[in-house]
């Protein structure tokens, strides 16, 4: 394994799965992929601006999404050198599935907030429509609750 990607939205449920990653990357001295979708506000429904306006707000969200991932990377991959960030823009469960395969991952560690019944129905759920398609295998991390061993250890990742 040489390579594993841990698609990041800055939740609890993330950190847990960057966690996990880590440990694994450890153990087999690969390289952390830690990449952040910025959902495209042109891809929502209903979202209707002037183009000049849409790329403005676009332009600041990008921003914003380098600077957490900075910050987010700085407190959670300090102690671990071989990794990259990356922030796109796109819709996530896509986005992670091509950069996964542009990148050759040999697996994909993410979090999950695991909602379930109704709320998936109606939200959709990116870590399922990256288990479905993926091509390597899919690390699932649920919930990103930690005990209060965990809190102790949380700078040791």
């Amino acid at each position: 394994m040489k390579k594993i990607l841990v698609p990041v939205d800055f939740s609890d449920c993330s950190a847990a799965a960057l966690k996990a990653a880590i440990k694994m990357a450890r153990a087999f001295d690969a390289k952390i992929l830690a990449l952040h979708v910025i959902h495209d506000p042109a891809d929502a429904p209903g979202f209707y601006t002037a183009q000049k306006a849409g790329k403005k707000v676009f332009r600041n969200m990008a921003d914003s999404a380098q600077e957490m991932m900075d910050e987010f990377a700085a407190k959670r991959l300090r102690k671990y050198d071989n990794h990259e960030c990356h922030v796109r823009p796109g819709i996530p469960a896509t986005q992670v599935l091509l950069f996964a395969e542009e990148q050759n991952v040999d697996m994909i560690a993410m979090g999950t907030h695991g909602r379930g019944g109704l709320d998936r129905l109606m939200l959709g759920s990116v870590a399922d429509r990256v288990i479905r398609s993926s091509e390597c295998p899919v690390l699932i991390v649920r919930d990103g609750q930690k005990s209060t061993k965990d809190k102790d250890d949380e700078g040791s990742a």
